[in-house]
């Protein structure tokens, strides 16, 4: 069986904030053997730093792995702006093994040699009966190319194998995003984590966006800088899109106008086979028109601009719980909820309402964060790294 616990605790100390929300999720697994901590925190604590030791010390030594959180953290009573959110997972029907990496390149490549270690390991837990094989992956939100990173797991990891991460927040900024790796608050280190269970977990993400604008190819990309659409500079092509759909662009500092599309129009990235359009987020604007984007989108890639309606954001959610709780089987002990930031900058003070509707449909309490960039991959999907969704990685009861 696997058993899922977590707790929110906001105190003033991390330290006693992180004990107290520890003991809490330690306690609803009704004496079982923890497995792994998955943590959040909200960076304004002065004693941040000892929050992965104290978590996996009252645990006996489990893994702790997590970071930074991106405006809120969850726990089974709701979302708040400020405290430590502790998931526990644990049981004899699941196993997991943690790896570090330190992010030295642009390409990534480095992690492909240890999410081979953990392919290896999964193919040892699978002949104690634990066949099935999920990769948890974080890393810090500044400075990490989502679709860089998924690349270089998926190629050591294997191509069938179901993915779950983010890229960990800091309280709406883009400074001093951490991942907690190998007892310790990083800032430049990806963690991988092979969760290894005799059930499969569920696994899925929706965002409820829809096109708006319309379709533009991408002439010119450098990287995570998206530069030209249709031979323009993509930032003027963006503002043209959204307000010829009835948008207005405010004016202001480039990242504050990076925001506002965040939170109301992404880009889209066309592709016929997906059930919803790939989104990307804008991170920043350049003098010359250049976008930068969480993740890459390379040249000759169609685009649009996106806008969701509320009800399109709920019902996106919910198809995301349910999605993952089918995948799971017919009950669920607990799930790991990563919405992205600008959802709750979208929706406000429905975010909570968001979170109440994914607990309800799972019957079954949360925990986690908001974070930067989700990362999600079913058997099934074809992409992993997204923006603007919500990821749900659903434990099996």
């Amino acid at each position: 069986m696997t058993v899922f616990g977590s707790a929110v605790v906001d105190a003033d100390t991390a330290r006693v904030a992180a004990e107290s929300a520890t003991q809490e999720a330690k306690a609803q697994l009704g004496g079982a053997r923890p497995r792994l901590a998955v943590c959040f925190a909200s960076s304004g604590y002065a004693d941040f730093g000892f929050i992965p030791g104290v978590v996996s010390s009252a645990l006996g030594g489990v893994a702790v792995v997590g970071g930074t959180a991106g405006g809120c953290v969850i726990g089974p009573d709701g979302i708040s702006a400020r405290g430590v959110s502790v998931v526990v997972v644990g049981g004899d029907d699941i196993e997991a093994k943690s790896v570090s990496v330190r992010l030295r390149s642009t390409t990534l490549l480095e992690i492909v040699p240890a999410a081979e270690s953990l392919a290896v390991a999964a193919d040892e837990a699978a002949l104690r009966g634990l066949g099935h094989f999920t990769c948890l992956v974080f890393a810090p939100g500044a400075g990490a190319d989502g679709e860089a990173l998924v690349a270089a797991v998926r190629k050591g990891v294997g191509p069938r194998v179901q993915l779950a991460g983010g890229l960990t927040g800091n309280e709406q900024t883009f400074e001093g995003t951490r991942v907690f790796a190998d007892g310790e608050v990083r800032g430049d280190c990806a963690v991988l984590t092979g969760l290894f269970s005799r059930k499969p977990l569920g696994v899925a993400a929706r965002h409820g966006f829809r096109a708006i604008g319309v379709p533009r190819r991408v002439t010119r990309s450098d990287g995570q800088w998206l530069v030209e659409l249709d031979g323009r500079p993509a930032f003027e092509v963006w503002v043209e899109d959204v307000r010829s759909a009835g948008g207005q662009v405010p004016e202001g500092r480039a990242r504050d106008v990076a925001l506002f599309l965040a939170n109301h129009y992404e880009i889209g990235v066309l592709d016929n086979s997906r059930s919803e359009e790939l989104v990307r987020c804008p991170l920043d604007i350049r003098d010359d028109g250049a976008v930068l984007l969480a993740g890459s989108v390379g040249e000759g890639r169609r685009t649009r601009v996106m806008a969701a309606p509320r009800v399109d954001i709920f019902a996106a959610s919910i198809r995301a719980a349910t999605t993952a709780s089918e995948a799971a089987g017919s009950a669920v002990s607990g799930a790991l909820v990563l919405p992205c930031t600008s959802r709750m900058m979208t929706l406000g003070a429905d975010f909570a309402r968001e979170n109440a509707a994914i607990a309800r449909a799972l019957r079954a309490p949360l925990g986690g964060a908001c974070v930067y960039g989700e990362i999600a991959r079913s058997q099934r999907d074809t992409d992993a790294f997204h923006n603007a969704t919500t990821v749900i990685l659903a434990f099996p009861a």
